[in-house]
């Protein structure tokens, strides 16, 4: 693949971390400054991210592969170092009786805490309740609500 080969051409790859941080801000500042095409290159950014994260995903084997061949499971090379290491670990409770009833507590009351907080969302100002059974009254206020402003990029 050509565009790989291109890449490794790149100052970027021969940069160590603090070297890249400054690229980025040269390129900021340029911007700020000067001015320039942002969106493009936001497009550009989407579009490189992708190709190299699916990239990373199909070199991942060939990678661990070449790196047991290293002492320890680990290499040092191009300002980066490799080590092999163990992530993404789960554990299943399952077998254990405790754990399954304390489970099903969780998802019953996380189930409870969904139904109010939706009822929650619909509500325009306080709302008080009465519990029929208790006669105990529940008052219930509009969610305040925050978000931030991004932008979407979907690539075709």
């Amino acid at each position: 693949m050509s565009e790989i080969v291109q890449l490794r051409q790149s100052p970027i790859f021969s940069a160590n971390k603090s070297e890249m941080v400054g690229m980025v801000n040269s390129y900021l500042e340029e911007l700020a400054f000067n001015g320039g095409e942002p969106l493009k290159d936001l497009i550009l950014c989407r579009k490189y991210s992708f190709l190299l994260e699916e990239i990373e995903k199909g070199l991942k084997d060939y990678a661990m592969t070449e790196l047991k061949s290293h002492d320890g499971n680990e290499a040092e090379m191009y300002d980066s170092v490799l080590k092999e290491v163990e992530s993404g670990v789960k554990y299943d409770f399952s077998a254990t009786s405790a754990w399954v009833t304390q489970k099903k507590k969780v998802e019953e009351e996380a189930s409870k805490l969904k139904e109010i907080e939706a009822f929650i969302k619909g509500c325009k100002s306080k709302t008080s309740i009465v519990d029929e059974q208790t006669g105990e009254v529940s008052e219930y206020f509009p969610a305040s609500k925050t978000s931030s402003t991004s932008i979407r990029i979907t690539l075709k």
